[in-house]
């Protein structure tokens, strides 16, 4: 249970859409929303006409046949611009009223963020200590998990702990599972782009949440830059992790530890009370 200073804060700063993020202005990041029970072509046309030829729509196979849809941004930095076009293709989605039986929210950010296989490595350690809270954060407005989350966005903790050997870890062979590997929640792409891909457990059209994801992941990669974390804790964690019922187990709420995770990484009041605010269900 959060104090009640904290709960107070909540209470009294709402959830609401930032003209721009806390993020570094130079900070890149992209973005694929997946959308399904939508007509492709006319989104597609409507995306070339609004934003031109840099954003794309493009078919995604694991999405409902003939009637999904995956807008893909171009690199995005975090200026106002970029926070004026991201609402008002959120609006555009929201008149369209698409359903996310099978969708997803992806963030790419760039690979030089994590520029060390040491580093990459303890980002995975750090993301699957957390990943409790990350899954819990990222349902969206949906109560429940989608049902192909095992295919395209799985938590990684098990795996992570099978293929760890933590006296001598084999990084190019603990790495090679969560590379390119659409199966996992965050993966690193490296076929054309160097890239840090997080894929939530449900999709959505609220551009609040996709500003609160986008704040999220960035800050998690830095925590590993400044070497925000305990190694040794993270270690005994996942070393220790044993539970089967892994999504029935995140589905809980763990509001200390998601208290803990806010103060770890983020240095902004406003982005700790965001975060809080949509951990514990305010915007669901």
């Amino acid at each position: 249970m959060l104090n009640s200073n904290i709960q107070n804060q909540l209470v009294n700063n709402p959830l609401s859409y930032r003209s721009i993020l806390t993020l570094p202005k130079n900070a890149r990041f992209g973005l694929e929303i997946e959308l399904e029970n939508v007509n492709y072509d006319l989104i597609s046309r409507y995306v070339r006409n609004q934003f031109g030829q840099h954003w794309y729509v493009k078919d995604d196979r694991s999405l409902m046949k003939d009637k999904n849809a995956e807008i893909v941004t171009p690199v995005l930095y975090n200026e106002k611009k970029t926070w004026i076009l991201l609402k008002k293709l959120a609006q555009m989605i929201k008149k369209l009223s698409p359903t996310f039986d099978n969708c997803s929210f992806q963030v790419n950010f760039d690979g030089s963020l994590l520029p060390t296989s040491e580093d990459r490595i303890t980002f995975l350690k750090l993301y699957a200590y957390y990943e409790d809270i990350i899954y819990r954060f990222s349902k969206g407005e949906n109560a429940n998990y989608r049902e192909s989350l095992d295919m395209y966005a799985s938590p990684i903790i098990l795996a992570l702990k099978d293929v760890l050997n933590f006296d001598e870890p084999d990084k190019e062979f603990i790495l090679e599972r969560f590379s390119n590997n659409k199966r996992y929640g965050i993966i690193f792409k490296n076929k054309s782009k160097d890239l840090i891909e997080f894929r939530t457990p449900n999709g959505t059209y609220n551009p609040i949440l996709w500003q609160n994801y986008i704040t999220l992941f960035y800050y998690l990669i830095e925590a590993i830059t400044k070497r925000k974390y305990d190694l040794q804790e993270l270690n005994e964690y996942i070393s220790s992790y044993s539970k089967i019922n892994i999504l029935e187990s995140y589905e809980l709420s763990r509001e200390e530890k998601a208290l803990k995770l806010s103060k770890q990484i983020f240095s902004k009041q406003l982005d700790k009370t965001s975060f809080l605010h949509q951990y514990i269900g305010s915007n669901k």
